[in-house]
C-alpha cells in the first residue's frame, strides 16, 4: 500500500499528503495493483498466480510480468547505475522510500537484512537490492550511503533529481512519489510501500507488500534464487 510520514506511523492511503489529481491517480492505481484480486472466477486462468500458488510464494504476482525496466540514476558513489543493465540476469528487489521514512522502510530493508545476513553466501551472492530515495530534496547520495549502511552495506542506494525520480518510477510501474512540506508542521512522502522483486529471467514477477515476514522472505528467496521463475 502507498505510505506517507513525518517521523510517525500513520495509517491510510497518502496520509497527510495533498489531494491532487496525481494523488488520486496514484491511490488508483496503488490500490489496483497492491489490493485483493477481484473476482475472476470467470476470468481466465493466471499462470503466474498458479506458480505462486503452487510454489507458495509470498509476492503478489505482477500482472504480464512486465520486463526490468529501463532507467539511469546515480549511485552513491556519484556514478551512473543503469539499472536494467547494472541488475541483468541476477533476482533483483526494487524498492522506492525515503530515509526520513518512520516505519515502512526501515522495516522492509531490516528484515531484507536480517534474511540476507543468515542465508548461505551461495544464496546470498545472487540477490540484489536497490534502495531509490524518493526525497529528492533530502535524499543525497551521502545521506542515502549513510542510512542503507546501517541495514547492510552492500545495499545500492540511488538518487536523482526529482524528473529522473519520476522518470524511474513510471518506468518500474509504480506510482511516483510526492512531498508535502506543510503537513502538521513536518513534511510527509507518499510513495508506494511495495517491494519489486525481478527474476533472473528479467521480469517483474512479484510485488511484496508491506507486513512479509522474514521466514517467508527466506523461503521465497530460496526458491526464487534456486530454481528460479518455473514455466507455467
Amino acid at each position: 500500500m502507498p505510505h506517507a510520514g513525518n517521523g510517525a506511523s500513520r495509517p491510510g492511503l497518502w496520509v497527510g499528503a495533498r489531494q491532487t489529481t496525481l494523488g488520486y491517480l496514484a491511490i488508483a492505481i496503488a490500490v489496483a495493483a497492491c489490493g485483493p484480486p477481484a473476482d475472476d472466477s470467470n476470468a481466465p486462468a493466471d499462470p503466474s498466480r498458479a506458480i505462486v500458488r503452487r510454489l507458495g510464494l509470498h509476492g503478489e504476482p505482477v500482472p504480464a510480468a512486465a520486463r526490468r525496466p529501463d532507467f539511469v540514476l546515480t549511485d552513491t558513489e556519484g556514478r551512473s547505475f543503469d539499472f536494467r543493465r547494472d541488475t541483468e540476469g541476477r533476482l533483483t528487489l526494487l524498492f522506492f522510500g525515503y530515509t526520513n521514512c518512520p516505519d515502512i522502510c526501515p522495516v522492509h530493508l531490516a528484515n531484507l537484512s536480517a534474511v540476507l545476513d543468515m542465508a548461505p553466501p551461495d544464496l546470498r551472492s545472487q540477490v540484489r537490492v536497490v534502495f531509490v530515495g524518493v526525497d529528492a530534496g533530502r535524499d543525497t547520495p551521502e545521506r542515502v550511503r549513510e542510512w542503507l549502511s546501517h541495514f547492510d552495506p552492500s545495499f545500492v542506494g540511488l538518487t536523482g533529481t526529482q524528473e529522473q525520480l519520476d522518470a524511474a518510477q513510471v518506468a518500474a510501474g509504480v506510482p511516483p512519489a510526492f512531498v508535502d512540506d506543510e503537513w502538521e508542521g513536518g513534511y510527509s512522502v507518499g510513495h508506494a510501500a511495495w517491494i519489486a522483486l525481478f527474476t533472473a529471467d528479467d521480469r517483474a514477477q512479484l510485488r511484496y507488500p508491506f507486513g512479509i515476514r522474514q521466514s517467508e522472505w527466506a523461503h521465497d528467496l530460496e526458491i526464487l534464487v534456486e530454481r528460479g521463475w518455473p514455466d507455467a
